[in-house]
């Protein structure tokens, strides 16, 4: 496996920053040269701002566009590899240093996941269903884990979500977080082993204050949109968690 870490050519810290911690996990790694959002000329064929407010509810985000182009970037380079999983990050993550084992075991389970959450800034409400060595697991999450700072999928996986992907209608956590949606299963570590907050660095990607709609343009069409998401995520996962639970059981057995 081998690791793409997506980190502007501007941001010399932050490359440093992650650098130097990923270099003790023993995953090889390469940088990718991210997408400058404001170098943009909008509007763009890759990017659907009229599904954009309709599904999301905010003004378009140049930085936002530019972290979804940069991701698409990495999964194209990824895919010219011949490696069997590639882990995409960001700049501002700190891995623990057994990472290795832990991703390497986890893959033991690849039939269990394509897409392998590793970071995320919110619970998820994770339900395990394999251990894994030193303290961690392999979890199913019935809600949304907020965050692309870092993940592990396969070949298969990389090649749908570049074809699913384009155009950009969301943002790319809220994207990668409707794995069903593509045919595709997704499982995390937990606890997760990469943190996305263990650093002072600013978001490159925060929202304006008067990014969000007004309430009246969501009501119709975000809301609905979204309840009928977690609708669909809870039993999409529920359906996943109970075959991964019921094919480790019969192995055990």
């Amino acid at each position: 496996m081998f690791a793409y870490i997506i980190n502007m050519d501007s941001a010399v810290e932050r490359w440093a920053h992650v650098e130097s911690s990923f270099a003790l996990t023993g995953v090889p790694f390469q940088r990718i040269s991210g997408v400058i959002g404001r170098a943009l000329q909008f509007p763009i064929p890759e990017f659907d701002e009229r599904l954009y407010r309709r599904r999301h509810g905010k003004l378009p985000n140049a930085g936002q566009v530019g972290c979804y182009m940069s991701h698409l970037l990495a999964l194209d380079t990824f895919l010219e590899s011949k490696q069997d999983f590639g882990i995409i990050c960001e700049e501002d993550i700190r891995p623990v240093r057994n990472l290795h084992r832990i991703v390497q075991e986890a893959t033991t389970y690849r039939d269990d996941w394509d897409i392998l959450r590793l970071s995320g800034f919110h619970n998820g409400h994770p339900r395990r269903f394999v251990q894994l060595s030193d303290g961690y697991s392999i979890a199913v999450n019935f809600t949304r884990l907020c965050g692309t700072g870092a993940y592990m999928l396969n070949r298969q996986a990389a090649q749908v979500l570049r074809n699913s992907l384009d155009p950009m209608w969301l943002p790319i956590d809220h994207a990668l977080d409707r794995e069903w949606a593509y045919g595709l299963n997704a499982a995390s570590i937990y606890p997760l082993p990469i943190s996305q907050e263990d650093h002072s660095f600013e978001s490159q990607t925060k929202p304006s204050k008067n990014e969000k709609l007004p309430i009246w343009q969501r009501y119709w069409t975000v809301f609905p949109y979204r309840a009928a998401n977690e609708i669909h995520r809870f039993l999409a996962r529920g359906r996943q968690l109970r075959r991964a639970r019921t094919n480790h059981t019969a192995i055990c057995a």
